[in-house]
């Protein structure tokens, strides 16, 4: 251990006194409980601000990721119609 930094061997004593006590925390239904409101919570939000990002997008008149995707799919579909009719004549 007396080869090992100053840094490293501090770091390394406060792991060990709180190593036990985080792990079991971290094992226990309540933080499990905890997490998935968290997550579902930040689902909400994400969605939230999506939906309002949207509106605003469209109220300058800008297109929306969701228009964008839709565009290039769209545009994938003709592409590949045209090289179906490209082979076609050939």
């Amino acid at each position: 251990m007396a080869g090992k930094p100053l840094w490293r061997r501090a770091f390394d004593g406060v792991d060990r006194r709180i190593a036990g006590p985080v792990e079991a925390a971290a094992r226990s239904e309540t933080f499990g409980d905890v997490l998935t409101l968290a997550v579902r919570l930040q689902r909400r939000v994400e969605r939230q601000v999506e939906k309002r990002t949207r509106r605003a997008l469209h109220l300058v008149n800008l297109p929306t990721a969701t228009d964008v995707r839709r565009l290039q799919e769209q545009v994938a579909a003709l592409r590949r119609e045209l090289r179906a009719l490209e082979e076609d004549r050939r």
